[in-house]
């Protein structure tokens, strides 16, 4: 699937116009930079990396009271006002716990290490005795990887196509990318996946 993607992608920016040369004594417009690649991710194909990466096991709470909590089922997702919701299934092993919770989440970069991450912005809980609470800050935030990478076999010499992701945007619907393409030797042996 990753390869397709990837192939589809590249046919794109194949298929774009040759440049148009100015009209003698017009000054020249600076070349288009051909290195960057965009696209866009909608609801669904997030949804299917959500189903692929849950069940999500974590704990609250501290040393004398950890609770493990498991999320699951997710489904519902939606992308609007610059935010992500989606329903999601929260079962607890150690405690009562089995609702089907509305969280929110949001894409935020992070200036200093130049990288993107997802952040839990809204996960309220109901728990018995208890009462409500918002175990947002119980979950990290989770890295977008900054690098994906390829692997395409040219007469026994293995090739990489690197994907080094420069701008995420989160928008109705859809997430779009922005990322620089490199075509570099691959080392034998290579997995191919993302880092």
């Amino acid at each position: 699937m990753r390869t397709g993607v990837i192939v589809g992608i590249l046919a794109g920016v194949l298929a774009l116009p040759a440049p148009v040369r100015a009209a003698p004594g017009a000054p020249a417009a600076p070349p288009a930079d051909r290195s960057e690649v965009r696209f866009t991710i909608g609801e669904a194909a997030l949804l299917d990396l959500l189903k692929a990466a849950t069940p999500y096991t974590f704990n609250v709470g501290n040393a004398y009271l950890r609770v493990d909590l498991t999320l699951s089922e997710p489904r519902d997702l939606r992308l609007l006002d610059s935010k992500a919701t989606l329903k999601v299934r929260l079962k607890g092993s150690t405690l009562p716990v089995d609702q089907i919770l509305s969280p929110v989440f949001t894409l935020r970069h992070d200036e200093a290490l130049n990288k993107y991450f997802v952040v839990v912005s809204s996960l309220p809980v109901q728990l018995p005795g208890i009462g409500s609470i918002d175990l947002k800050d119980s979950l990290p935030r989770f890295e977008v990887p900054e690098l994906v990478e390829d692997l395409w076999r040219f007469s026994d010499r293995p090739v990489a196509l690197n994907l080094d992701i420069q701008r995420i945007v989160l928008l109705d619907h859809r997430i779009e990318i922005g990322a620089d393409v490199v075509f570099t030797p691959a080392v034998p042996g290579g997995t191919g996946a993302s880092r």
